[in-house]
């Protein structure tokens, strides 16, 4: 048989992961993510490629159907020009330093999903989407 989770155990596990990554929920949230050009290491690893822009202080609303969406729209100022390769959501805590790695890009399929597919030095760099979910 399948695992399977009712939709209340969805919203408890989202929302840990949410406290977990952003210290609370709502917008005062203390993750950040970090946007880097190049090829996608391990999350184990130390990041690698340029770091093309850092945005700080994102946090997630709390979980609605096993999704939990931003609670705002967080942006930064780009270090650095080129086309983004992967971002990497990270936050230190109780447990250790926590990272979720994934790709980044305009599409809405992408893990981290920005407003702009080139980021340009000095320009300001958007998260529009970024859901934590259990399906």
């Amino acid at each position: 048989m399948a695992f399977q989770t009712n939709i209340s155990m969805k919203n408890a596990v989202v929302n840990n992961v949410v406290t977990l990554l952003a210290g609370t929920s709502g917008t005062a949230g203390t993750a950040s993510l970090t946007i880097r050009a190049g090829d996608q290491p391990s999350a184990e690893s130390a990041g690698t490629g340029g770091t093309l822009c850092v945005i700080t202080g994102i946090g997630w609303n709390a979980a609605t159907a096993g999704t939990s969406a931003l609670a705002g729209t967080y942006s930064g100022t780009a270090g650095s020009t080129n086309t983004p390769g992967w971002a990497r959501l990270e936050t230190i805590n109780s447990s250790g330093t926590c990272r979720v790695d994934g790709g980044v890009g305009t599409a809405s399929t992408s893990t981290f999903v920005i407003n702009v597919a080139t980021i340009t030095e000095d320009g300001e760099v958007k998260l529009t989407s970024a859901n934590i979910y259990l399906s």
